[in-house]
């Protein structure tokens, strides 16, 4: 193996590669620096999808957010959205599964920020009604640092978070420009006594800031794959899964093929068996379908 394959760790295979499932991140991964699908992916996953191959979107974004994504497909396309809270399809938007947070914990971890002078964002699952985000404030507050792009849709303002802690959860949110500041919050989060009943994740949200997120124990993009691999009857060795960042670290670890993205984030592309050679604005996805010959074109 050369110098370039060592370092991003590609795989040389002696057959063709069995696999089922194809799954990816958006944001870093599937979507380029515009925050659209280039059309090489666009060709070669429609094609996957073609032949029998299923698709996954696994994100940190809201459902509705992705939703439109998993759309640009001729086909069934699953979402995993809010880091594996909502398993939902596409491109009907049919419920699969959701998992929320409980009310205690979201009560405690919501009270404890607001004290430190933070302004939560409540993900909920209330897509059917046209609401994803409660607030206490509009979203065009500079303080949510363009969150969501400004848009007011689908965010409804509230007057206290704490009385819409029983409100089907399902991520608790928080933003700085500075990631110090987070990872302080997150060990106070991590130290109160509701703890054992969520994780945290601290993510980089291009264009945005740094995002603390807090979810309910036990869940993960993975895990919400692993509930689409239990319905459809298939085995967690035939996933290959593409991701750029931490929230990714379960799903690339426990697929059959995980690779983290050539723009990765250290810490992921350190403890990953696989490396893309090519990045988000390279065609990374479809580069490396290509290059490992698990696709026919005709």
């Amino acid at each position: 193996m050369d110098t370039l394959s060592n370092y991003h760790k590609f795989p040389k295979l002696d057959r063709p590669l069995p696999f089922h499932t194809i799954a990816m991140d958006l944001d870093g991964t599937l979507l380029d620096s515009r925050a659209s699908i280039s059309s090489l992916n666009h060709y070669v996953l429609q094609s996957a999808l073609d032949q029998g191959v299923g698709l996954i979107i696994a994100t940190g974004r809201r459902f509705s957010s992705a939703l439109p994504y998993a759309q640009e497909f001729r086909g069934n396309v699953t979402v995993v959205a809010n880091n594996g809270q909502v398993l939902r399809g596409s491109p009907n938007a049919e419920r699969i599964s959701e998992t929320y947070i409980s009310e205690k914990a979201t009560f405690a971890v919501l009270s404890l920020a607001k004290k430190k002078g933070y302004s939560p964002l409540l993900h909920v699952d209330r897509f059917e009604e046209g609401i994803d985000i409660l607030i206490e404030s509009p979203i065009t507050d500079e303080k949510y640092h363009h969150y969501s792009g400004g848009n007011i849709a689908r965010t409804k303002v509230v007057g206290d978070l704490l009385e819409h802690s029983s409100d089907r959860a399902l991520v608790v949110c928080y933003l700085s420009l500075i990631k110090e500041e987070l990872i302080e919050l997150e060990k106070e989060l991590l130290s109160l006594p509701e703890s054992s009943e969520y994780r945290t994740v601290i993510t980089k949200i291009p264009g945005v800031s740094y995002c603390l997120e807090v979810l309910e124990k036990g869940v993960s993009k993975w895990t919400a794959i692993q509930s689409y691999l239990k319905i459809s009857g298939l085995d967690e060795a035939g996933v290959i899964s593409f991701g750029d960042e931490l929230n990714d670290r379960e799903m690339l670890f426990s697929s059959g093929y995980g690779f983290a993205m050539k723009n990765a984030v250290p810490s992921l592309i350190e403890g990953a068996s696989y490396i893309t050679r090519y990045s988000n604005n390279e065609d990374g996805i479809a580069m490396t379908l290509l290059e490992l010959s698990v696709l026919s074109f005709r």
